[in-house]
């Protein structure tokens, strides 16, 4: 009787958090910071997953999910902390859950470049599939979370499910594209217009009307300018009401006075 109401209450247990599980998914929340560092197997969580959808799973058929027997670890990462560091080890990919990483590379004389930005649905660490180092720092500009998911398996399930190697495919190519914008777009021309360009493409990739707003510092990074020539940029902007900066590092802009004026300088 005593062991029959334990099994009981075990199974009453597990229901609740099932229960809680889904509500949270519906919900839009994958996991908290109480499950950092939580390991799951991928067809335990992922099918569930507000972010599979625009990740690197999307489409991928449960039964192949089965066949990932390694674990995938969640993980959260404090504003300023490295996710990974240049020519480490490259034996993971990372699924951006929320927030926003930079990835860095420096110049010879040790100046420090931001390359990209990666947001929500974003694959940080892709080269883990074809290099044995990572290529960047990929450092957080904001909290973040991430599934650390081991490359091998990746690669591995990536030959026997085709919807997983599109997807693969399809993220390298969205990486290429990204990498070939910064460099013809944010790295050219007026320091006017590289604020301006960059300030369109940050407002166009994030689904709220406010953006996140990178720092000076690191906006002059991205487009090869002084933090000097930005903070005047940045500040003629707001005069003229093309930017509005709500908090330490939020914004809203006029997206079509800011394409006015990219159309203005190439006519």
């Amino acid at each position: 009787m005593y062991l029959f109401k334990y099994v009981l209450i075990y199974l009453i247990i597990g229901l609740i958090k099932i229960k809680l599980t889904h509500l949270r998914y519906n919900q839009g929340i994958i996991m908290t910071d109480a499950d950092c560092n939580k390991e799951f197997l991928a067809f335990e969580e992922c099918n569930l997953c507000p972010t599979r959808e625009i990740a690197l799973f999307a489409n991928v058929k449960p039964e192949d999910l089965l066949k990932m027997h390694s674990p995938i670890q969640y993980e959260v990462i404090e504003k300023g902390s490295k996710l990974y560091k240049i020519d480490e080890e490259a034996s993971h990919i990372f699924t951006l859950h929320d927030g926003v990483l930079k990835l860095v590379q420096y110049l010879p004389t040790g100046e420090q470049r931001i390359v990209r930005l990666l947001r929500r649905g974003d694959l940080a660490g892709i080269e883990a599939v074809t290099t044995a180092e990572y290529q960047h720092d990929a450092i957080a500009m904001t909290k973040i979370s991430v599934c650390k998911i081991p490359a091998d398996i990746v690669l591995n399930l990536s030959q026997k499910s085709p919807e997983l190697h599109t997807n693969l495919l399809n993220k390298w190519q969205h990486a290429l594209t990204t990498s070939d914008t910064w460099l013809t777009r944010l790295s050219t021309g007026p320091s006017r217009y590289r604020v301006v360009r960059l300030l369109i493409w940050l407002s166009e990739n994030c689904p709220d009307e406010e953006f996140f707003m990178p720092g000076r510092e690191d906006i002059g990074n991205m487009l090869s300018l002084t933090t000097e020539t930005v903070s005047r940029t940045i500040a003629g902007l707001r005069r003229d009401g093309e930017v509005e900066l709500i908090g330490a590092d939020r914004a809203k802009c006029d997206v079509q006075k800011l394409k006015k004026i990219v159309k203005e300088a190439t006519a």
